[in-house]
């Protein structure tokens, strides 16, 4: 009798041990090492990576995404971020789509050479529709803690609608953010360079260039569970085309859309999403010029 009730009990300690132990089982971080580098893909299905360098080091690093759809479809989209060599951990998109993925993590040695530290292949299948761009990246760096998240609650509240939370966010970006000259003439001569937007800095500053507007825009929208892309191309502007940034936001029932590009949003009539050109657009003097689709070059994503 003693003996089943030890069995018993020891029965019971192990389940309730088990039963502890699941939650942390079923969340357990899925990590791919080398002996410079480290690779988290545990978040793979939401739409995101992470990485970062195991050894400090002044060596330019790369992280590489290289895609096929889920078809076997051959594709030639391939992604260069930088990573940096401090051994803080950054965030990476998936936004190609479901398929697998082969991740690259490369060291510069000399010139356009780099060696390759690490290589994986992972298969994604998004738990949500436009998992990507729900969630931070490293172009669109947020927390739940960061001022702007703050903002764009506040700025949501009272809004019933997704379109609602849309028009007060980026009326507030339009009409507050001032475009930041003298950071874009540095960029411009190379005096600033791996340039990454710094939302809170951006929100704290009111000035940005447009990847600033743009990151700060997707930031905001994303943590109110709003779909946003952060776009990069070229823009028609004379005498030769420039490098820019601008944004397209997805609401339920409509789909992707480039909202007008005006002040005041009346929520009618769809156009681009150019907050910065928007935030100098208060004479209507560039509504034109936004609504032509033959003035914008979309080479990028995220």
């Amino acid at each position: 009798m003693m003996k089943k009730l030890c069995k018993l009990m020891t029965f019971f300690m192990i389940s309730a041990a088990l039963h502890i132990l699941a939650p942390i089982m079923a969340f357990a971080a899925d990590v791919h090492s080398d002996k410079k580098s480290e690779i988290d893909v545990t978040n793979k299905n939401d739409g995101y990576i992470r990485a970062r360098s195991t050894v400090k080091t002044s060596k330019k690093l790369k992280l590489r995404t290289s895609y096929v759809k889920s078809d076997g479809a051959k594709v030639e989209h391939r992604l260069d971020y930088d990573l940096n060599g401090d051994g803080a951990w950054e965030t990476y998109s998936l936004q190609s789509g479901n398929g697998q993925y082969t991740i690259f993590i490369l060291e510069h040695v000399e010139g356009n050479r780099y060696t390759q530290l690490q290589m994986i292949k992972i298969d994604v299948e998004y738990n949500r529709e436009n998992a990507p761009f729900l969630v931070p990246a490293q172009n669109v760096n947020y927390t739940a803690d960061s001022n702007a998240v703050k903002k764009a609650r506040e700025l949501s509240k009272d809004a019933v609608t997704e379109l609602g939370k849309v028009e007060s966010i980026y009326k507030y970006i339009v009409e507050t953010i001032k475009y930041d000259t003298a950071k874009a003439n540095k960029i411009s001569s190379g005096e600033i360079t791996g340039y990454l937007p710094r939302i809170d800095d951006t929100l704290e500053t009111s000035k940005g260039i447009c990847f600033d507007y743009s990151s700060l825009l997707a930031a905001m929208l994303r943590s109110q569970d709003i779909p946003a892309k952060l776009v990069m191309g070229y823009v028609a502007i004379s005498p030769k085309p420039s490098y820019h940034a601008w944004n397209e936001v997805f609401i339920k029932d409509i789909g992707w859309i480039r909202i007008r590009s005006q002040v005041y949003f009346d929520g009618k009539d769809w156009g681009r999403m150019d907050p910065t050109f928007a935030s100098s657009n208060t004479a209507g003097k560039r509504t034109q010029f936004l609504s032509d689709d033959r003035n914008y070059e979309k080479v990028k994503e995220y």
